[in-house]
Order: C-alpha cells, then structure tokens, then sequence
C-alpha cells in the first residue's frame, strides 16, 4: 500500500502540472499575457529559430509585433507577423521585449532546414514615426583586417551570446576590426579599443547584424564555450520591466525602474551581490497606487525558504468555506506570524484532503492558473523521522534554475510573489485584481484581509521593517536558510502602499550579519521613494524575538471576527 501512495501522487502531480501547462490561463482570456517585440532599428526574419533558416522578411523599428514562442534551446523568439505566412523567427537580441517573456510558451522544435527561397518583400511599418538617421562610427579599425560594420543598433557582448551582459552598445555604421570568429555559433569577436564606453579591448556581436568586408580565411577561429567578464559591470537587461499578469493592466511607466531599480542595482554592486558571480540578489517592487513596478535580476528562482508560505496561505484560504475555528485560525498564524513549518504542513494536509503531498500540488497548481509558474511546492515543509520519502520530482520552469542552487521541491521568483501579494491587497481593498479575475468565487474581501492580518502579525524587525518607519504596517513573510535570505512584503504608507520582494543568495553560506543590513537598506530605498513626506534618514535593525505565541496575540481576534476592517485604514 505504501508503495502504491507513492506513485499516486506522483501520477497526480504529473497530471496537474501538465494540464496546467496546456490549459488556457482561465475565464475566457488567452493562454499567456500579450507580449510584444520591436525590431532594434531592423531585424531579419527567418523561418525557424537559426541563421541557417531561409530569410522571409524584416521588420523595423516603430511597429510591435506579438510573440508567440521563445526557444527553449536558442535565443529566438517566434512573431506573429500577419504579412507573412508560415513560422516566423526574430533573434532575440534584435528586438526590444514589451511585457513579461518568462510567461510565453517555450517550444524545443528545430524544423529541417528547407531551400532557401526568394525572400519576400520586407514587411513596412504601419506605425508613423520620425526616420532615422544613423549617427557618425563611434570606433575605426586601426590595424588590416576584415571589417564589421553594424547594420543597426547593436550590443557588444562579453561572450558569444545573449546571456552575457553588454559591454557596450553601438549604433549603426560603427566599423570593428574582427578579431576572431567562433566556430559553434554565429557570432565574432571585434576589437573594442577604439569604442566609446568600452571597458574592455575586445568584445562579441552577433554575425548576422553586422556586414564583414575583407578576407576572414586567416583570423583566428575558436571553440570555446566559457567567457570570463568583470563581475561588477551593469547590464541594462538588469533591471527590467514585467507587465501585470491579470487582465487589461496599464501598462507600467517604467519609471521607478529608471530611478530606483539602478539605484538599487548599483547599490548591490557596491555591497558586493552582483550577477552571475556566487552571490547575488533580486528585488521587486510594484506601487499599488500608480502600477509602476520593475524587476531587479529577474528569472532567477530561489529556494522558496518560507516565502512560500504565502501561496499556501492562499491556497488554504481559496479552498476553505465559512468562519475559521479557533484551531483553523491558530494554524494560519502560526504559519505566517511564527514561520512554524509543523502547523504549515497541517495547512498542507487540509489543503490536500488528508494528504499533504496532494495539498502541495494543489499550491503549485493554483501558481501556476495564476501564470505565476516559476514559484512551487511539491512535497511538505518537514519530513519526520521514520516518515517515508516520496520522490515527487519536480518542475522545469523556464527560470534560471541553477544561479541560486534552489531546493529543487520548493522553488520561488521574486516577480511572482509579488504579483501575488499585489492580488491578495486588491481582492481585500476592493475585491479587484489577479485572484479575483481567476477565482470570483473562491475569494472575497474579508478571506483577503484575514491573509494581511496574519502577515501584519510577522514581526521580525529586521529586513523589510528595519528600513520603514516605527509602526509602519509592514504584511510580509520572511525566511532565511544556508544560503539564502529573502522578505515578501506589502508596505502601507502615508503617500502610497506597495509591493517590495528581495532574495540574496550566497554560495554554500550567507552571513545574516551580512545579508541583513542589505535587505534593510533595500527596503529603506524603496519607502524613500515612494513615501518622500515622510524620508527615513537611517535604517533600524533591531533584534529578531526569541518567542512566538500567536493565542496571545491580537491576530487570533482578527481571524476569528465576522468582519474586518481593510488594515491600514
């Protein structure tokens, strides 16, 4: 019989996660969020996701075109191009990306390669806008050699791909002695020590936006596949802008991620979290009040700590019915108010009918309707002694899944926490938003301020709170292991209420006296900018209390009321 159980819920899992990736994101809308690419000055088309593909077209820069797939296995992404028939792939380093791309369908499928056919007549801007005219080089070579000249605006990259950060970026015309040429992809190494901006003497460009003159037979070829590059140099794919996940969202300024997202990029540089080295962070912060939000380091998964809590709350909440025992009340707050993982797995359990397992695919599931599908839990928080280990696998994401070693059964994004968090705060304030649109009639205004009013309850005084003024109403969840540290939070101030997630990773162990400091510091930028009547000169770390008693705390009594008041008002 035990033996049966165990592949049950893994047949369960599988079953739920894979229906959830082929069904549609819920009530009538569209699989996926819109999402939008434009040409960077202009693109070539081709017919599958390769160099190597048939050119069918071009795009330009002025016009936004849907995307319908990225590659799981190459930087392309597939438009939906009404001009031309057929499959339609743009390199993604050619275009600017409108919305959040982790939530597109991936595909893995590399067609044959057909004859070329006579490329079709470029598609024309349809959008009015001013022409361009491309600025005077910015580099020349000096030394005899084949040329690369840019065919538009262009990055030039610390290695051979679009996942290392940019050395700098070039317009059209600029001309580059080329210096090398890699033998497994297609792309060339330039020299750079002419070029504005450059903080190295040579960088990589993709071969297809650039046009060589000369003969290539004698520049050196190499096959390398690992690039070493400076770990403190700022890539404006850092910080990114990701579009709200519910239904007819504005789109978000982009603002604060002008202003705040580099500070605090550049913040981290400085207290040494930089990405791609061992230690690292990601913040999110969305204003409730404007919409404007960005993401810092974005598509990293962290090990979900006790971040997680928080979709399991949520998930309790959508499936329970009626009033909350005085038991139900004291396992929501002890979850939430004392991170106990023991009344978390009895969350777990109820959530699952009797099967905490069940109740952790249950979570995952409901993420992933969400379209929040980097973030999961598939087995509880705790194994006891002599309880038997059910191997349930686990979930490929499309996140980076590697960078911060997460735990691979408890998995969390800070975008998607956040986006979480935002839906709990408008389902309580005025019962709109993200779990609203998805589950009308599992939610309402009060089981949403019953979740704030047991985060209200987590008091720490370090991380979120310890950069936020005294008495500041600060509904979060915590949680710290070896290597990582994090605090999901929503902040209710005098000129708005916002969003404001932060993970820290550190290879194999992360100093709380370290990581501390640097999340409070976080945290104070953020109220800074988004609460300027009333600055906070200074953060304030106290010390984190010892004991933890919820049946003695004034939650018990919000929990069990028949109504609640929206907390903060």
């Amino acid at each position: 019989m035990q033996r049966r159980a165990i592949t049950l819920s893994t047949i369960i899992l599988a079953a739920v996660v894979g229906w959830l990736a082929a069904a549609p994101a819920g009530h009538g809308q569209d699989p996926f969020p819109e999402v939008f690419a434009e040409a960077i000055g202009q693109a070539n088309l081709r017919q599958g996701p390769g160099i190597e593909y048939p050119l069918v077209g071009e795009i330009s820069a002025g016009t936004r075109y849907r995307v319908l797939a990225r590659h799981s296995q190459v930087p392309w992404l597939q438009l939906d191009v009404p001009a031309i028939a057929g499959a339609v792939w743009v390199y993604a380093d050619l275009v600017t990306i409108i919305g959040d791309l982790a939530q597109v369908p991936t595909s893995n499928e590399l067609p044959p390669v057909e004859t070329p056919h006579a490329m079709v007549t470029p598609v024309q801007d349809v959008s009015p806008g001013p022409t361009a005219t491309a600025p005077p080089p910015t580099a020349t070579p000096t030394a005899a050699g084949p040329v690369a000249t840019t065919l538009g605006d262009a990055n030039v990259r610390f290695g051979p791909g679009t996942e290392y950060p940019a050395i700098v970026e070039v317009p059209a015309g600029t001309r580059f002695r080329v210096v090398e040429l890699h033998t497994l992809v297609p792309w060339v190494r330039v020299a750079l020590a002419d070029a504005a901006d450059a903080v190295v003497e040579t960088g990589w460009i993709f071969r297809e936006i650039v046009e060589i003159e000369g003969d290539t037979s004698q520049v050196p070829m190499t096959n390398a596949i690992q690039f070493g590059y400076p770990t403190l140099t700022p890539t404006p794919q850092t910080v990114i802008v990701n579009g709200a996940p519910w239904r007819d969202a504005a789109a978000a300024p982009g603002e604060l991620a002008e202003t705040l997202g580099k500070a605090m990029h550049e913040y981290l540089l400085q207290e040494g979290y930089a990405p791609y080295t061992d230690q690292f962070g990601s913040v999110f912060v969305l204003d409730l009040t404007t919409g404007d939000t960005f993401t810092l380091n974005d598509g990293v998964a962290f090990s979900g700590m006790s971040l997680t809590k928080i979709p399991i709350l949520v998930t309790y909440f959508q499936r329970h019915d009626g009033p909350l025992t005085a038991d139900e009340a004291f396992l929501v707050a002890d979850t939430m108010m004392c991170s106990e993982n023991i009344t978390t797995n009895q969350l777990l359990d109820r959530i699952g009918d009797g099967d905490p397992y069940r109740g952790a695919q249950r979570v995952t599931a409901l993420m992933q309707s969400l379209d929040l599908r980097g973030t999961f839990i598939l087995r509880p928080y705790v194994i006891r002694e002599g309880e038997p280990t059910i191997d349930v696998g686990t979930i490929t994401t499309g996140a980076d899944q590697s960078s911060a070693r997460p735990d691979r059964y408890n998995q969390m994004l800070p975008r998607d926490l956040g986006w979480l968090l935002a839906g709990i705060y408008q389902c309580a304030a005025n019962e709109t938003g993200l779990l609203m649109e998805r589950y009308p009639n599992d939610f309402d205004a009060h089981e949403c301020r019953q979740m704030l009013y047991a985060m209200d309850a987590n008091v720490i005084n370090v991380f979120t709170e310890a950069g936020v003024p005294p008495g500041t109403p600060v509904l979060h969840k915590h949680g710290w292991i070896e290597d990582s540290h994090g605090d999901a939070a929503i902040v209710l101030g005098p000129d708005t209420a916002y969003v404001f997630v932060a993970a820290l990773y550190g290879e194999d162990w992360l100093e709380f006296e370290f990581s501390s400091p640097v999340m409070a510091e976080l945290s104070r930028m953020a109220w800074n900018a988004l609460n300027p009547s009333a600055p906070v000169d200074a953060t304030d770390i106290g010390v984190v209390p010892d004991l933890c008693d919820p049946r003695s705390d004034p939650v018990m009594t919000a929990l069990l009321s028949d109504s609640l008041p929206m907390i903060g008002r």
